[in-house]
């Protein structure tokens, strides 16, 4: 975690120096920071539908695929997110307030909006983004024991690819109209 971790062994694990770690980022502070912003705006960059026209519900399905490729591009800062929660550490209130509210309001409002313009059928949406996370929070943070559980690698091609069309599949079908 943060505490745990000096700035001699991130200059160490970056192949850099100390100075030229401080040089960019001043504090160690900010270095960690900017690698929870950096993966916020990737986040971002999922989480809102882009101007081309794409439905409701085909965002909802590659938000699923780009959120499952962010998440294991980035295993690690998922897993330092993870550990600031669950430990509520010195950064916890800023990482909720500032970089995960904003995109949990986002995501409710994107299902209210659909709900009630008819493209989705009523759900809650806050369980429903709570479930959308967790599912690939938790495979991401748990991979050895999903090894274990699968008998292969689950992060192999054909083992994503399968588990991507199934969370997306699901979670289509949750918001479907009948």
């Amino acid at each position: 975690g943060y505490s745990g971790t000096s700035t001699r062994e991130i200059a160490e694990a970056a192949g850099v120096t100390k100075g030229l770690l401080f040089y960019h980022f001043q504090t160690k502070e900010r270095l960690y920071l900017t690698v929870i912003e950096n993966m916020v705006k990737a986040f971002q960059a999922i989480v809102i539908p882009r101007a081309d026209g794409v439905d409701r519900m085909t965002h909802v399905r590659n938000f699923v695929d780009g959120y499952t490729d962010l998440l294991l591009e980035h295993s690690h800062i998922q897993k330092l997110i993870a550990r600031e929660l669950m430990d509520e550490g010195k950064y916890h209130r800023k990482i909720i307030d500032e970089y995960l509210m904003p995109l949990y309001n986002f995501g409710v409002e994107f299902l209210k909006a659909g709900i009630a313009d008819g493209d989705f059928r009523p759900v809650d949406p806050f369980t429903f983004i709570q479930m959308l996370a967790a599912s690939n929070t938790m495979y991401v943070i748990a991979l050895p024991l999903h090894e274990r559980l699968l008998g292969q690698n689950p992060l192999s091609p054909e083992v994503l690819a399968h588990r991507k069309e199934q969370l997306a599949g699901n979670f289509v079908r949750m918001v479907q109209k009948d």
